[in-house]
């Protein structure tokens, strides 16, 4: 969508410092008021649903996810075989077939899979429990007003831009709650005056040429369109077209890309992927999605294959389904899940975890149980990755205990 301009949104872009240095006669914008920080730039995908470990990444051989999964379950071999990722506690492991791509970037190193994942709660609510997510809480804990990358971002530093948070998409999620220069842009191409006549431009820094914080925030934010769209021009002229697939998903990694690409100062951005419900028909709803996001991603990490080594992307969701499927051929709301990590810096080509087992006495409420807080993977990216320092202040109820799914220096962290 074209900016709408509010003297609200205005009013807190200014009042929120962001560095936006005008030269030129004021016609461009220099973004940055630093060198491009060294640490990684972090993006955060959430998908939103449910998405089931056990469909993603699969005990195939195992005599009881055989029996509680007649119709949908992959299999190690035949039809519906999936893909052979090695073991993670003795339990040979295969990723859904419809994601080869995924197999790819886990042969090269670069992505690691962490299993049975999940927040400490007895909630299986989407809206509680991606907000408890989004928020870094679990059960227990007292409420948090801010997003936990909304805690996070300020130890960034003050040279921030007015880009360096993104969500890439229509709406910032409740991750960023709090963070008053996080933007939501959900196709690049779109950040701009309302039909990207330069006319238009010109009258509305005419009309808000003044000195006061309304008009100077008007103008820039003009720059910053100027700037982001003359970076945009550039790269098309320039690139060969990667293959995202057609998923919303992908159009939305394409469009961070994109900004990453164009190096304007993101370092933090969301991304979400919708659609992970399946209470039905799951096997051929689940080929479908499957085959989106794992040519999705590939897509992203083709297109910023300059910028590789600074990128850490983490994948999240609410919950996983519930082990036994109904009579629908389904999976309803059930507990714990798995994340993935991809990055220039990461251990990849592993699955992390503390297989829990799939016998009745070792199941949570017919589900898979959590034997991993999800802020135990978060921490250590923010911490080793990102320059997070001040872990207590993100996570206050959470003790730092790294993985060891990332390389970098947690040395100065307090707890």
């Amino acid at each position: 969508m074209p900016i709408i301009l509010t003297r609200r949104s205005l009013m807190a872009r200014a009042a929120s410092g962001i560095a936006l240095t005008s030269i030129g006669g004021g016609v461009r914008v220099s973004l940055a008021a630093s060198p491009t920080p060294a640490t990684d730039i972090l993006v955060v995908c959430f998908m939103r649903g449910g998405q089931d470990a056990l469909q993603m990444v699969a005990p195939a051989g195992d005599a009881n996810y055989m029996r509680a999964r007649p119709t949908i379950r992959v299999a190690p071999d035949g039809a519906m075989a999936g893909i052979g990722v090695g073991t993670l506690s003795g339990i040979d492991m295969y990723l859904h077939p419809n994601l080869p791509e995924i197999k790819t970037l886990y042969d090269s190193g670069k992505l690691a899979i962490v299993q049975a994942v999940g927040i400490p709660t007895i909630d299986r609510s989407h809206f509680v429990c991606q907000d408890l997510m989004e928020r870094g809480m679990g059960d227990s804990d007292a409420f948090q007003s801010l997003g936990w990358l909304a805690r996070h971002t300020p130890s960034l530093g003050p040279s921030r831009t007015a880009l360096s948070t993104i969500a890439s998409g229509s709406n910032n999620p409740a991750s960023l709650s709090g963070d008053l220069t996080a933007a939501a842009i959900s196709d690049i191409a779109y950040f701009n005056i309302a039909g990207g006549e330069e006319v238009a431009s010109r009258s509305l820094r005419r009309i808000n040429s003044g000195d006061n914080r309304y008009e100077t925030a008007v103008r820039n934010l003009l720059n910053t369109v100027d700037i982001v769209q003359d970076g945009r021009r550039s790269l098309q002229s320039g690139e060969a077209e990667v293959d995202y697939g057609f998923s919303a998903f992908g159009e939305s990694l394409k469009s961070l890309a994109t900004m990453i690409k164009m190096d304007i100062g993101v370092d933090t951005a969301t991304v979400d992927m919708s659609s992970w419900d399946h209470h039905s028909g799951l096997e051929n709803a689940f080929q479908f999605i499957a085959t989106d996001y794992s040519r999705a991603l590939a897509g992203f990490w083709k297109d910023i294959e300059k910028f590789q080594h600074r990128v850490t992307l983490v994948t999240m969701t609410e919950f996983g389904r519930r082990f036994t499927e109904n009579s629908s051929r389904g999976l309803d709301h059930g507990a714990g899940s798995m994340m993935m990590v991809l990055g220039g810096n990461v251990k990849g080509g592993k699955i992390y975890g503390d297989w829990p087992g799939l016998a009745p006495n070792e199941l949570d409420n017919d589900s898979l149980r959590a034997t991993i807080d999800y802020r135990r993977v978060l921490s250590e990216i923010i911490v080793k990755r990102h320059g997070e320092r001040d872990h207590g202040n993100v996570f206050p109820t959470v003790k730092y205990n790294p993985i060891g799914i990332v390389s970098g220096d947690d040395s100065a962290v307090k707890a």
